[in-house]
């Protein structure tokens, strides 16, 4: 790591200007970069060995977090990382966090996120995809990013989002999913029922999770480690072209007191009920 002497204090530092500009999309989309804050997320990341391009702390936390940084760079981590110190109302112009931990990196977009707007047969085998699951129209950043911890909790090796989903660069995906960001694939597709098309070639089950006539209970299917499972937004669920083109459509027996599960709940429900029947 290179470790900068310089201490920021300016809101209006290019530097500064530019993390602040990775809160929005169009920011980290010119950049090609993305935030990733809290000691917990950048310590994993760099032991992870993302490409960390730059470290910032706060004035009022860098005692410590130097210390760490220092340690894990005598470690031969994050060789390329620059480390930065802000003041602290530097700090808080570029900070996502309520009550900040003092640490943010900023890290290269990831190459084993991609955008498909082709979808063939061999990009969804068995061998390529692993296992996986899709989610559909998941546009709380939030959601999204529980939905991708509980996928690396439970052994789900690719996660598959239509093109409406929230971008897995937000600040909020990035913190709700706790670093689990950075231990699975996650494809973009611009059509879902390319991808259902590409499963189904490669002898693989898809189906819809929804309450709808001809709905099996979960339990009622077993699902075998291959198969994977759509979860639509909490509002509309899988939009209907989507779910017709599945093997059929499965559902969450839940209490009449509700009406329906948070995406990211009924995704973990599903993933736990498939890990059960291998």
């Amino acid at each position: 790591m290179k470790f900068i002497d310089e201490i920021i204090m300016s809101r209006n530092n290019p530097t500064v200007k530019l993390a602040a500009s990775l809160k929005d999309k169009k920011g980290r989309d010119a950049e090609g970069v993305f935030i990733a804050e809290g000691e917990k997320l950048t310590y994993e990341a760099l032991e992870a060995g993302l490409p960390v391009v730059k470290i910032l702390v706060a004035e009022s936390k860098a005692e410590k977090i130097l210390s760490k940084l220092k340690e894990l760079s005598l470690r031969g981590l994050g060789e390329n990382s620059a480390v930065q110190v802000l003041g602290d109302d530097a700090f808080l112009k570029i900070s996502t966090e309520n009550a900040p931990q003092g640490v943010i990196s900023i890290i290269k977009h990831l190459d084993f996120f991609r955008q498909l707007d082709i979808i063939y047969k061999e990009e969804f085998s068995q061998k390529v995809c692993g296992r996986s699951i899709a989610l559909c129209s998941v546009r709380d950043p939030g959601n999204l990013g529980s939905a991708i911890r509980s996928a690396v909790a439970f052994g789900v090796e690719h996660i598959i989002l239509s093109s409406d989903c929230a971008d897995v660069y937000n600040p909020k995906t990035v913190r709700g999913a706790m670093g689990s960001l950075f231990h699975v694939k996650v494809t973009r597709v611009s059509d879902m029922k390319d991808y259902i098309f590409a499963m189904q070639a490669n002898g693989r089950r898809v189906y819809s999770a929804e309450l709808s006539d001809g709905a099996k209970s979960l339990g009622e299917v077993p699902l075998s480690k291959w198969d994977a499972v759509i979860i639509g937004n909490e509002g509309h669920g899988v939009p209907k072209d989507v779910s017709d083109a599945c093997d059929g459509a499965i559902y969450i027996p839940i209490s009449s007191k509700t009406e329906s599960l948070n995406a990211s709940v009924a995704a973990a429900i599903f993933m736990w009920e498939q890990s059960k029947n291998f």
